[in-house]
């Protein structure tokens, strides 16, 4: 019984030995908790701030261009994606007051070169003559707005062409 004691005890010891010597070679090294805080990371941007989602600035834009589109207007505003059949209930228009309900939402090319925006909803209410005469107001609505177009890169900015 004698040795199996000290055989354990010579084990332990070794044991206790060897993994000293592993710390002591993980904190010499460099990697001890300390370092990885005070060290950079390759992985680690230069920059603290993010850097804004390109994306984001244009749906931004694509937003203030439907915006211009939806103003108060006597006729139906080109390259803005709108089609409002309103000759089918009114012999003139005088006035057409738009309502977006849910903007387009922007969708770039693989190749960065064209968009698709989609997944609009846009009302539009006109004024008018009817055809016989009479004072008239409609109300159409889609639920497919969209606009599209060309994506350009000019000084460092991102420009949109609807088409």
């Amino acid at each position: 019984m004698e040795r199996r004691a000290v055989i354990g005890l010579v084990v332990a010891g070794a044991a206790l030995l060897v993994a000293g010597a592993g710390i002591a070679w993980w904190l010499s090294a460099g990697a001890g908790p300390a370092d990885v805080e005070r060290t950079p990371s390759a992985s680690v941007s230069a920059s603290s701030t993010p850097q804004p989602d390109p994306t984001v600035a244009m749906q931004e834009q694509l937003e203030a261009y439907a915006d211009a589109c939806a103003t108060p207007a006597a006729t139906i505003p080109e390259h803005c994606g709108i089609v409002v059949p309103w000759a089918a209930d009114l012999a003139t228009l005088t006035g057409i007051a738009f309502r977006i309900e849910r903007y387009p939402v922007i969708a770039v090319s693989p190749d960065r070169q064209s968009f698709d925006a989609t997944g609009g909803i846009l009302v539009a209410t006109v004024t008018g003559t009817t055809r016989d005469g009479a004072p008239g107001t409609f109300t159409y609505r889609t639920d497919e707005w969209a606009l599209r177009g060309d994506v350009a890169v000019e000084d460092d900015r991102t420009v949109l062409s609807v088409r």
